[in-house]
Formats: structure tokens, sequence, C-alpha cells
């Protein structure tokens, strides 16, 4: 792809150099005279350079290495090993006597570094003043010729410029890493308010496109080193941050046009995809704690040379770090292409399994999740269009399926059904959601769903056909590939959560009549399902991790997510939920109540975390989990069900009263650190309404239940 570079722009494109004019010459001679045209004067070519500043007196038919060394000894530019008294001597008589060991000096007679291998250079000494953050100290002429690119004599003595995708594979990526430190400077101190003003002028150069580097990188799609791909990428996704809507349109659809499915391009698509996905979810990468500088406004951070300081820009403008705007582009470019994308993903789950076909699948799921994530900061209404074809995905899975492959999936339908941080707290489900979770429990109850789940591992190895198999090295390791089990068991208990919210909502619904038997028959066949489901569920996972038969589901579930905090504090509000509502709704199967009873799943959660109240109140501090949402709403069943709670503790163990006053004595201790906190003023949040709960609950464990 050969781009027309911008006429203004091209530093190649100097004055003409003129000769110099000798005497013999004609007053009225203005013939051009390039370097690189020497050669016809049969100059030799260790002395070309030097056509333009020979003196009057020197032949060059007759030019040899003794004239030329002879002259510009006068002048200092070769070391002889004489001293000066010496040469002063010899010239008093006359006698031009000079040592024969003579050395020149290296930019003239010695071998000169090539044109490559000075930019490399350049671009060492670029990365250097990028690592300290600053610019300042590079001289405008010298930073500028970074983005330039290289250029070269054509043999029509026409300088040019090499497009980037002409370069060498080690000093395309030596560009772009130093682009993309670039862009990754300046969004840090973007950040901080302060950024070096060297920094703020040559990237709005480059969104201004004056080097006509955007097309080049995009055309690096073509190159098949996937180093430079993956680099390419990574560059573009930063400039677009950067950027925002300061953009041309045709780039975007240069992109997003990579997703027809005409012709699977793989690598194409791959390209496309990463640049997508690393823009929607931009405020999800983290900055590691070593990254991370800090600048102060008395002085930027400094250069080589201590006296020189950064002269910095101050951002206060709120907006300048805000990337709603090129997200609400980007992903108005990707609806248009979403239909398609989801066939092209569809054709290549059943009819193609390669390793560049599967990681195209893997990279649009973990798109398809970013855009729908509430932490991607889209609205709703841009977000809608990606709630369609869930469907499709559903019917897709199947035993033949990689396993890695089914972890996407299934982590793409538990960012739908994100119940603990959303759809637990509204009153009406958007009715996309309640149609997955529907289509869910239904695959579970009559598809045998989790029989087609490939959770189990080959015998002595690990991982899967897709990325290959490795030999395991630790005698004993289970075979059972636990993560896969966990997204699964937990997206059915969301499943079952919603359908349950679902069917509350229509029952509070003013408009059905109490003699309204048609709706009530309804929600009995819900319930039957729905009793179906978490059976099922029950004996599938007491079969896969050996759990005793007789083990409550209550208590399974804990220890089944015990090493993910989020899953296992969201899978208690799931099941504290379902036990509300079916309580709410007097439900025919009571046994639903005892297999879900949140009060043996709280108890175990305390003996999970070793009865220690400083773990609840790091849940409580921390948003990383939905621990407020689950301890409001369990502190109020147990307010209501108190009778219940006390004959909760202890069912199974030979005493009661100590698992209660074990309980007991946690909340206490978790309420008393409360109120410290609150007394200071240290609480992150209005933390009162669990204040008063803990205080109640802790009054009808003394039997005050009345004050």
């Amino acid at each position: 792809m050969v781009l027309t570079q911008k006429n203004n722009k091209m530093s190649s494109e100097q004055p003409v150099k003129k000769k110099l004019r000798r005497e013999n010459e004609q007053e009225n001679s203005d013939e051009p005279d390039f370097i690189h045209n020497l050669a016809e004067d049969a100059v030799p070519t260790d002395f070309q350079a030097l056509h333009l500043s020979l003196p009057l007196h020197i032949n060059e038919n007759d030019i040899t290495r003794n004239t030329v060394n002879l002259h510009y000894s006068e002048n200092g530019l070769f070391r002889t090993n004489e001293d000066n008294s010496d040469k002063k001597n010899n010239d008093d008589d006359g006698i031009n006597s000079y040592n024969i060991s003579i050395k020149p000096a290296p930019d003239i007679c010695s071998p000169s570094k090539s044109s490559d291998d000075l930019y490399i250079d350049s671009l060492d000494d670029f990365q250097k003043y990028l690592i300290k953050q600053c610019l300042c100290e590079i001289p405008d002429n010298v930073l500028r010729k970074q983005f330039e690119g290289q250029q070269i004599n054509d043999s029509g003595g026409i300088r040019t410029t090499i497009m980037l995708s002409e370069w060498s594979d080690k000093k395309i990526l030596h560009f772009l890493s130093n682009l993309q430190l670039l862009f990754d400077v300046y969004l840090k101190q973007n950040n901080n308010g302060l950024i070096c003003s060297k920094i703020v002028s040559i990237c709005e150069a480059l969104i201004c496109n004056e080097y006509n580097l955007i097309e080049q990188i995009i055309s690096l799609c073509e190159a098949r080193n996937k180093y430079i791909n993956f680099l390419a990428a990574r560059t573009l996704s930063s400039f677009l941050v950067i950027a925002k809507t300061n953009i041309n349109n045709e780039w975007l659809e240069t992109i997003v046009n990579f997703f027809s499915s005409e012709n699977y391009d793989f690598v194409k698509i791959q390209f496309a995809l990463e640049i997508v996905k690393r823009v929607v979810e931009w405020k999800d990468i983290e900055q590691h704690v070593l990254e991370v500088t800090e600048i102060t406004e008395s002085a930027g951070p400094s250069t080589k040379n201590d006296d020189i300081k950064c002269i910095t820009v101050p951002f206060t403008d709120p907006e300048s770090y805000d990337t709603s705007s090129i997200k609400g582009l980007i992903i108005k470019s990707l609806e248009a292409k979403w239909p398609e994308l989801i066939h092209m993903v569809q054709h290549l789950l059943v009819h193609n399994n390669s390793v560049a076909a599967q990681t195209c699948v893997l990279t649009f799921l973990s798109l398809w999740e970013s855009t729908i994530s509430i932490k991607a900061n889209l609205s709703v209404i841009d977000t809608k269009p990606f709630y369609t074809h869930l469907e499709i995905f559903v019917g897709l899975l199947n035993n033949q399926l990689p396993p890695i492959i089914w972890k996407k999936i299934l982590s793409l339908f538990n960012e739908v059904l994100c119940y603990g941080s959303t759809l637990a707290l509204q009153d009406m489900l958007p009715e996309d959601t309640c149609q997955l979770a529907h289509l869910l429990v239904r695959y579970v109850k009559d598809y045998r769903l989790l029989d087609s789940l490939p959770f189990k591992r080959n015998e002595g190895f690990i991982v899967n056909s897709f990325v290959g198999t490795i030999v395991s090295l630790q005698a004993g390791q289970s075979n059972v590939d636990r993560t896969l089990l966990q997204k699964m068991i937990l997206l059915i208990l969301k499943s079952v959560a919603v359908t349950i919210k679902e069917t509350r909502s229509d029952s509070s619904d003013s408009s059905i009549g109490s003699d309204d038997s048609d709706f009530y028959q309804d929600m009995q066949l819900i319930e039957r399902s729905i009793r179906d489901v978490l059976k099922k569920v029950d004996v599938f996972v007491k079969n896969c991790l050996d759990f005793h038969p007789e083990s409550p589901f209550s208590k399974i579930i804990v220890h089944l997510f015990s090493d993910q905090d989020d899953y296992m504090i969201e899978a208690m509000v799931c099941t504290l939920d379902i036990t509300i509502g079916i309580s709410y709704r007097n439900a025919v199967y009571p046994d639903l109540l005892n297999m879900l009873n949140p009060i043996h799943s709280f108890i175990e959660f305390l003996k999970v975390v070793s009865h220690d109240s400083d773990i609840l109140l790091d849940y409580l501090v921390s948003n990383e989990t939905c621990f407020l949402l689950y301890l409001l709403r369990f502190l109020k069943f147990t307010k209501r069900n108190w009778s219940r709670f006390i004959s909760s503790c202890g069912e199974g163990s030979t005493s009661r009263s100590n698992e209660l006053d074990d309980t007991m004595s946690v909340l206490i201790r978790l309420k008393m650190q409360i109120t410290r906190l609150v007394s200071k003023d240290l609480f992150p949040y209005n933390i009162t309404p669990i204040l008063r709960l803990l205080e109640t609950c802790e009054n009808l464990y003394e039997g005050n239940e009345f004050s």
C-alpha cells in the first residue's frame, strides 16, 4: 500500500544545493549539484564528500589520498605523530616532511554507519527520552525526524521516503514500540494533569496525520509477522483513545471492513478485533503500581541535565481523559457489521477448528463480553443491539467445542446475567436477559446441557486440544477443570434467580386477579422446572467433585466457589433470592427451601473465612464483590426469620449453641468495627442500614427483641 505524502510536510524536499562558484566558471551557471552525482567526475568514492570544499589548487582528476591528507592536516582534521613544534621547524626549513602514519578522521575516510544504522540509533535515543517521560531536550527538527521515516536517494537523484511496510521487521517493531510508548506516556501524564509540552506537540502532529503514519500502520495488517500485527493493533488503539473524535472516518471504515465474510482473512480479522476490543475495554486496563510516575506542578520529569526541567502543559479539562466519544464511534461502526460478524463466528465454530480461526472466535467473544460489560461505561442504548443473537450460541454448546471456547461463551453469558451487580437491584428485568435465562434453564432441564460440559481432562494431561496437551507433572492432580465447572454452575444459579425474580414481578402485577388460575398454573410449572434443574445441578456437582451424597447443596456451593470470592458471594445472593422468591410464592415444593437454605450457606461461609470479621469488613469496603448487597439482604432475611435462623444453626452438629454463638460473635465484632470507623468518619459510604440490622440481630440474640 503506497501512500502519497503531503507536499508541504516532506522533510526530504529541501532546497537544491548549488555548486560553489569557481573563478573559471561563468557567472550565470546555475547547474544543480547533488553529492551522489560526484561519481560522474571520476572522483574516488572515499573523497566524494569533499568535492564541494576542495581548495582551488588541487586538481580533482589527480586527487590522491596523500594530497588530501597533506591539505587537511593543516586544518587539524587529521592527527599526526608529530607535535606542533616539529611541524613548525619543518615549515621554517621549507620542507614539508610529514609522518606517513596518519590517522584520518573517522567521518571522512573510515567506514561510516549506514543510514539504516543511523536511523536505529536515533530511535534508541528517542526511546531513552521517552522512558524519562520528557522530550524537552530534543530539538524540534531531530524530534520530528523520528516520524518522517527513513529517506533514500533513488537512481534519478530524487530523495524519497520508504514506506513503513517496506522496513525490516526489526526496525518496524522498534518504531512501533516507541510510538506505543509515546502514547502511553501521554495518557499517563494526561491522567495526572500535566503533560510534557514536546509530547503534546508531537501527539497533536500525529493526530493531524502530518506524516501519513496512520494509513501506513493500518496497512501493516498485510504483514504476516504476528508480533508486528499485535503491536500495530495496540498502537492504533492507543492512538484512537488519544485522538477521540479527531479522526478520519475512513480509518474506522477500513478497520471494520476487515470483518467481511466474503474472504476470511484471519490475520486481518484478528487485527481489527484487537483494535476495537482494546478501545472498548480501555478503562478496564489497570496501570501497574511500578509504572505510575508522579508528576508535580513544581517540576516535571528531568532530563539528562539536572538543570533542564520539563516544560509541562496543564490539562484541567475533565473530559480530556473521557473515552466515551471514541467508544461511541467504535460501537456505531461495529453495530453495522455485527450481524455479519455473528454469522462468521457461527460458521467458524461449526466448520473450522484451526488455531487461527478459533483465535478469532476467542477474541470476538472477549470483545462481545467487554461491549456489554458495565465496566465499559457504555450507554444502554448503545449496547442494546449487542444483546441479540445470544440464543444462537446456547444452541452451539456441545461436547465438540474445546473447553476454552466453552469458558469464553459461559463468561459472556455470565456477563449478560450480571445478577449481583445489576439485575438483583432492578424491579423490571430486560426482556433479552430473561429470554437467555429461560433458554438456559430449558437446555439444562430438557437437553442435558450439563452432560455436554467438557469439564474432564484426559488422564495425565492438562489444558486441551485447542492449544495442545501438556503432560501433568503433579502426581494425583485432579482431571476436573474446576474453572469451567464454576462458570457453568454460577450461570445456572443466575438463570434460576432471574426466572424467579421475573415471576415474582409478574405475580405482583395488579392486573392479575386472585382467581386467575391460568397464571398460577404457569407459576407452578415454572417452579417445577426450577426444582428439576436445581436437582440436576446438585447431583452433577456431587458426582464431579466427590461430595458426600447427603451433603446439603447450600454448603456445597460455598466450597465449590471458595477460591473465587466474587463467584461465591454472587452464588449466595442467587440462592438467597431464590429462597425468598419461593417463600413469597408459597411454593408447593418445600424441599427446595431445605436444599437452598441460605442460613446454612452463611454459616459455611464463615467457616471458610475462619470466622474472621476483618475479612467481612474488607468485603464491605471493597467494590470487587457484591457482599454489601448480600449482607443487607441476608440480615433482613434473618431478622424476619429469626426462629429459623436459630434452628438452622448447628443442624447436623452436636452443639447447636456453639454454632449460634460463633456466628453471632462474628456479626457483633463486625458491628463494633463498623461503629468505630463511622465514629471517626472513615467509612467510605453510608453504612447505616447495615449497622442498624446488625444491632437488631444482636438484640434478638440477647433476647431484647423489643428494645
